[in-house]
This record gives C-alpha cells, sequence and structure tokens, in this order.
C-alpha cells in the first residue's frame, strides 16, 4: 500500500470523530515524525502510526472510544490492501 493510500483511509475512519482537516493534518504529521516518507508503507509503520494517532485520539474520545476507532482503522486498512 502506498502512503498516500493509507493516509487517505485512516484520515476518512478518523475524519467522523475529529474532522477531515485535523484528520488529515494529524495523519500526516505522524507520517513525517515517523519517518514514512518512502512510496510504499510497512506492515510495522502502519502499527507505529496507528499507536500514535491512537495516543492522540485518547485526548479526544477516551481510551475506550479510541481503541474501537483505531480498531476501524486496522480493518479499514487490512480491506484496503485485501482488494488490491
Amino acid at each position: 500500500m502506498t502512503t498516500s493510500e493509507a493516509v487517505a483511509v485512516m484520515a476518512k475512519v478518523l475524519a467522523p470523530y475529529i474532522g477531515d482537516t485535523m484528520a488529515r493534518s494529524a495523519t500526516a504529521a505522524h507520517c513525517q515524525k515517523l519517518g514514512i516518507t518512502a512510496d510504499t508503507v510497512s506492515h510495522e509503520q502502519l502499527e507505529a502510526l496507528l499507536g500514535k494517532l491512537g495516543g492522540g485520539l485518547n485526548i479526544f474520545l477516551g481510551r475506550d472510544k479510541s481503541a474501537s476507532v483505531v480498531a476501524e482503522a486496522r480493518r479499514a486498512l487490512a480491506a484496503r490492501e485485501g482488494a488490491r
């Protein structure tokens, strides 16, 4: 999966909770902080990114809802990967 595809999938999942602009900005910023700059993103990089996003979501949504949203993002990424 490309980095831009992964960012788009995650932002789509996060947008209903934190808004589209914040979802895209947070996902892109965490990619940059984690050094995810290549065209393709590995499973390990995706997990690190989900971990960072989940930590931030804890503040806005609480731990339980944050865990639910991160699980939803994992399923959406897996579905996207399976559709290839």
